[in-house]
């Protein structure tokens, strides 16, 4: 039997993208590897949302390629194709390609089922470069790493993505987004919204509940614009309507929604809310500052974050919002960064991303003057993790971890 190997470094869409691999490769006869040694096919979805996350995974190609033997074949798709090729082609000159032509995959294995056919719930978990090379190249970041990881296992009850946990059944409703972010070229990969049509996401979301999955996560690019390049006929207001009239006890978590579509449909978003049957969702904010999110192109003001998460807590009070921040953005000043840091405080966020701006080729922000000194940077980015690491170990959620309610007094 062929053998091939899965392996992502991306986001939750990505790992869902790579899920949906692993099971197409197996509707098609192929045994699934564990370990790239072991497959005749290497499939690797590769990330370059950011500098960093690229250059993982360029290591992680050169990795690759020193362990596989001539007759072992290396396929790179994903976003590292279409967001920085020029850069791919210097390690890997043999087929690439971006998400949206993955059925360049049925002709590769000669398939008899199409990956169009294909669908998949469950999620490929990420790997990682750790070799004492790389962390020793890292060391000057040593601090905000660790930091990260305690963040991380801290606020892992309100983590929507739990990758060890089979018990969540992922849905991925869309691909791409309506938006033009300055600094984000996710868009060249993933390109202009395409949503998955609503009687199909209800009939992935009802073979779950059949199944006796309690908790779902809905997955995309954005959220937000979901159903608009269907003919407007239905939104994302009118997906979790119908979700949350379906009867058993189950709970629905959601990735990003842009807070200009949250604004713009605020009030039919707000009686699903209220059922208590949406547990977490994600507002990526970005900055706190108004003058960086008009140069972000991000299309809202903080004003309207405010509102929009202020009428979902009202809809339902124990709701979890997550969100990204992003530090560093050019010609951030020590106020704006403040305002970033205000913000956080104010809306008590549940979970957030914290990154730094990087350039990314053919994005506006990539050719910004007002770049933020290295050393101003590092401790920018520092103090928003150290502030999310604060607000990690708040009494609430000290409670909800396995230190338990004793250790609280004695800290």
């Amino acid at each position: 039997m062929r053998k091939a190997c899965v392996l992502t470094n991306g986001c939750p869409e990505n790992q869902l993208d790579s899920g949906r691999v692993k099971t197409y490769l197996e509707g098609n006869g192929w045994q699934i590897a564990d370990n790239v040694m072991d497959a005749d096919l290497i499939l690797f979805n590769a990330c370059a949302l950011t500098q960093s996350l690229e250059l993982n995974s360029i290591h992680l190609i050169h990795d690759i390629k020193k362990q596989i033997k001539d007759d072992q074949r290396l396929i790179v798709w994903g976003c590292l194709p279409k967001i920085d090729p020029e850069t791919l082609f210097h390690t890997h000159q043999e087929l690439s390609f971006g998400e949206r032509e993955v059925g360049k995959l049925d002709e590769v294995i000669k398939a008899t089922t199409s990956i169009n056919e294909v669908t998949a719930n469950e999620i490929c978990r990420p790997v990682s470069r750790m070799d004492a090379r790389h962390r020793l190249r890292k060391l000057d970041r040593l601090p905000i790493k660790l930091l990260y990881l305690l963040y991380l296992r801290l606020t892992a009850g309100n983590y929507l993505y739990r990758r060890d946990d089979p018990s969540i059944f992922y849905i991925k409703i869309a691909s791409g987004c309506l938006g033009n972010c300055s600094y984000c070229a996710v868009k060249k990969s993933r390109g202009n919204i395409k949503s998955k049509p609503i009687d199909e996401v209800m009939d992935e979301f009802k073979a779950g509940l059949s199944r006796g999955f309690k908790e779902f996560s809905l997955l995309g690019t954005d959220l937000g614009p979901y159903g608009r390049d269907l003919g407007y006929d239905y939104d994302l207001a009118d997906l979790l309507t119908k979700m949350v009239s379906e009867n058993g006890d189950f709970k629905i978590g959601l990735r990003n929604i842009h807070p200009l579509f949250l604004k713009q449909m605020i009030n039919q978003l707000v009686p699903a809310f209220a059922t208590g049957k949406i547990w977490v969702t994600g507002v990526p904010v970005e900055s706190g500052s108004d003058r960086i999110l008009r140069l972000m192109k991000r299309g809202y003001s903080i004003a309207d974050v405010k509102e929009g998460i202020r009428r979902l807590k009202e809809a339902h009070p124990d709701l979890c919002i997550q969100t990204q921040i992003m530090v560093n953005f050019p010609t951030e000043t020590a106020k704006d960064f403040a305002e970033s840091v205000s913000l956080f405080d104010e809306l008590d966020f549940d979970y957030a991303e914290i990154y730094a701006f990087s350039p990314r080729p053919g994005t506006t922000a990539a050719d910004m003057a007002g770049r933020v000194p290295g050393r101003v940077a590092y401790f920018r980015e520092l103090r928003m993790v150290t502030r999310a690491l604060s607000h990690a170990t708040s009494d609430r959620l000290f409670r909800e971890t396995a230190l338990g309610e004793e250790n609280i007094h004695a800290a």
